[in-house]
Order: structure tokens, then sequence, then C-alpha cells
């Protein structure tokens, strides 16, 4: 069982880390809105404690790895991220959102963008060869050759 003396860690964190990390989240989120960029420097900062809280529980010193700790947490944020769980507002180009990207035309009428969507217009997807199988078939039992006579005609 690890015993780990919170108060010290936590002492500790708020003297080495929490001042790099407001100071680097702030410098990497300085061109986002200014509604957005509080909580996006205290999730960087929430991140980073999580970070640091799991390795001292596993036994090891985090602050070799500080830079990197930082560095991860400001990349967890940057990519919408959150230790809470995901935002309420789904975003339209994450892959999770299940939404497609559309094309919008001069009128403003919407038109998939991906080639291999079936409501693609561009692409007639009924494709006519001219062969029926089961005609085939029906014809060679009529005649009474086998397919495999057929094929060697």
């Amino acid at each position: 069982m690890n015993t780990v003396n919170w108060q010290v860690e936590h002492e500790r964190f708020m003297t080495i880390v929490y001042p790099r990390i407001v100071k680097a989240a702030t410098h990497a989120f300085w061109h986002w809105k200014s509604n957005k960029r509080p909580d996006a420097i205290q999730e960087s900062v929430g991140k980073v404690w999580d970070s640091w809280s799991r390795l001292l529980l596993r036994g090891r010193d985090p602050e070799p790895m500080l830079a990197g700790i930082i560095k991860f947490a400001l990349l967890w944020v940057r990519y919408d991220r959150k230790i809470g769980g995901r935002a309420r507002k789904p975003d339209v180009y994450d892959y999770r959102g299940g939404y497609k990207q559309q094309y919008l035309s001069e009128q403003g009428q919407a038109s998939p963008s991906d080639r291999a969507d079936r409501d693609n217009e561009r692409i007639n997807w009924q494709v006519k060869t001219g062969d029926d199988p089961c005609a085939l078939a029906a014809a060679l039992e009529s005649t009474g050759i086998s397919l495999s006579q057929w094929c060697d005609l």
C-alpha cells in the first residue's frame, strides 16, 4: 500500500508546478476567446494535478517528468478532452459526432462531400451491366448445359 502525505504533495505541487502550468497555459491559449480561456487554463491545471497524483500513487516522482506532463495536459485541453467528460454541445468536426461534412451551393443547398456517401448524386450507384445471373441460369438449365461447360465454350 502506498502511503502518500497529500498535504505535503499538495504544497509541493502549488510551489513547483502551479506557476509553471498557469504560465504555460496562458501562453498556449492566449488566442482563445476570452470566455473560454480561464476554463482552458483551469482544465490544464486539473489535468496536470491528475497526472501528478496518479504518478504519486504508483510510487514515482513526477518532478523530473514535469515538462512532458505540462505538454500533454495542454494538448489534452487543446483537443477538447475534459477531465469531467465531454462538452454538452457536440463538435460537428469531431469524428465521434457522427456528422458528415456538406458542400453548400450558391443557393444554400447542401450536398454530400464524401464520395462514398450513398446520397451523393454525382455518382450513379445503379450500374447496369446487362448480364442478369438469373436469366443466365435459366437459359443454361433449359438447354441442359452446365456452368462449367458454358465457361469452357
